[in-house]
This record gives structure tokens, sequence and C-alpha cells, in this order.
């Protein structure tokens, strides 16, 4: 019986390993096979990112780019959100030896949103209102990840953000407004010990949003412009050619780009129905990862939402 050995190195001690690239050259270094270390690199990246979208999607108030304003007798309007939506991920296959092949799926989750109408912001003319008006949100998300393409079981994310209004909608403008947030996602292994490769993440997300929504024929149309910037240990583990592995940790960050569209409807007084859709840009590609993965290619990713405003 063959033994299998690792050896662990603690990157985030000694080591800062900014990219993908780094990442992959520390774990080489130690003594790992180069194609199984670079995919597991390059899978910690996209994993990162496909995490993140699944723990936010696009619009942080769902249906809506106008701020929620306060009730008319005082005290912060409420808005309870519940919405499911998925990601098509793609990502380098960790049971390939060669590190070539790669692997598609989906991914969903649930997310049960809160946001609170804490301040009506300043009119600058008689139809231009909710001028640095402001919304807080936060968000519990329950990710749900296929086993069968090798994760060890779904994860939690929560997220806390402030959105502010630059106008709100009249009959003249469109509602407009931008938010930042933090997202903080459970850690995630992918990959099993028998596998040429595999890798654990910690992904911690600033998401940033801008979006802009009008009424017409009684449909409510959004569109949106999303940045995240995301980060966090990722350690790579690769076979190292004798029977045994090794294993280096980094902190590895990177953002990418993404747009979606929205298109809602207010069925009662209290009741908003939104379908969602958009686009996540990809990344810059690794040049010592030689697999068929499209580091460049993007990520579609949908949802439904109900919006209860109390």
């Amino acid at each position: 019986m063959s033994s299998v050995i690792a050896v662990t190195f603690f990157a985030g001690q000694g080591l800062e390993a900014q990219n993908p690239e780094l990442l992959g050259d520390a774990c080489v270094t130690a003594g790992g096979q180069a194609a199984p270390c670079f995919a597991s690199a390059v899978t910690g990246e996209a994993l990162q990112g496909h995490l993140a979208l699944l723990a936010g999607f696009g619009s942080e108030v769902s249906g809506t780019a106008t701020t929620l304003a306060t009730r008319v007798q005082g005290g912060p309007r409420i808005a309870l959100t519940a919405r499911f939506g998925g990601v098509d991920m793609s990502v380098p296959d960790l049971r390939d030896p060669a590190g070539l092949e790669e692997a598609g799926f989906v991914a969903t989750a649930v997310h049960a949103d809160i946001a609170l109408g804490l301040f009506d912001g300043f009119r600058l003319m008689s139809t231009v209102g909710g001028f640095l008006s402001v919304d807080a949100f936060g968000r519990a998300s329950f990710l749900f990840l296929p086993t069968s393409e090798g994760f060890d079981g779904g994860s939690t994310a929560y997220t806390a953000g402030v959105r502010v209004g630059i106008f709100r909608e009249g009959f003249t403008i469109p509602g407009v407004s931008a938010s930042v947030s933090r997202r903080f996602v459970g850690g995630v292994d992918f990959g099993g010990t028998a596998d040429p490769s595999s890798l654990s993440i910690d992904p911690t997300v600033t998401s940033f949003r801008a979006t802009v929504g009008k009424d017409l024929f009684a449909v409510e149309w959004l569109a949106g412009f999303g940045w995240d910037d995301f980060g966090g240990d990722v350690r790579v583990s690769a076979a190292d050619g004798l029977g045994g592995a090794v294993s280096v940790t980094g902190d590895l960050s990177s953002s990418r780009q993404l747009y979606f569209a929205s298109a809602s409807m207010t069925l009662s007084i209290v009741l908003n129905v939104a379908v969602e859709a958009g686009w996540a840009d990809g990344y810059d590609p690794t040049a010592s990862y030689a697999g068929n993965w499209d580091a460049a290619g993007g990520s579609p990713f949908g949802s439904l939402s109900l919006r209860f405003i109390l």
C-alpha cells in the first residue's frame, strides 16, 4: 500500500500570493506537479467570484432602483424579500490529472433579505426628490453547491450594506441609486482527497452596485452595473508525483464587473414580484495554466424574488 504524505506551507504567514500565477508557483516550489497546481490556483479565483455572485446576484434590493423612504407617520419603511436564483459556473476539472479539462454546473441559492428606509433625502426641486436618501439592508444566503461536482456540501453567507438614493423615481425621471455592501461567505472545500488537486476557500466580498429604474406600462424596469471585489485565504493541494501531496495557502484576491436587468410588477399594495437576469465578466488569463477552461468567459445568473413592503 502506497502512503500519501502531505506537506503544508502556510503562505499567509510567509508568502503573500495575490493572484493565481503566484499561488501556483508557490505550489510548484513546494513540490507539487505544475498542471494540478495551476489548475487548482485558477479554480480558487473562479470559485471566489462565483460564490460572491451566488451570495448577492445583481440588485441589492430587488425590483426597484428607488430607495424605500420612511413611513408617513414616522419610522423606517421595511421591505422583506425572499429570493431564489442560480449561477452558471465553470471551472477547471480538478479530477483531470493533466489539468486540461473543464467542469460546468449550476449552483443555486435562497436569500432572505431585509431593507430599512432610514432617510427620505433632500428635494432638489418640485419634481426631483430623494437626493441622498438612505436605506440599510441585510441578507442571509443559503448556498446549495452540487456534491456530485466535488463540493463537500453547501455554505452560508451574510451581507450588510447601505444604499444611497440619487433621484427618487417620478413622472419624468427614473429612480437612481448606488450601494455598497460587505459579504461574508462560509468556507468551501472543492475536490476530494483522491483527486490530483483540491482546494479550500474562505472568501470575503465587497460589492458595489448602481441601478436605474422606471415604471412603464405597469412594469418596473431596472438596469444595473456592479463590481465585486473579493479575496481571502485559498489553500491549494496538488499531487507531488511521488504518491504524496503538497498544500499551500495564500491570500488570493481579484475582482470582476457584472451587468443585470430586471422586470417587476406590484401585485398588491405590499407585494412586488421581480425577475432578474445578468452577466458577470471573466478574469485575466493565468499564463502558466494551459487547460481548456476559458478564464475570460463570463457567468450568466438569474433570480426570482418576492418583496413585501411593510
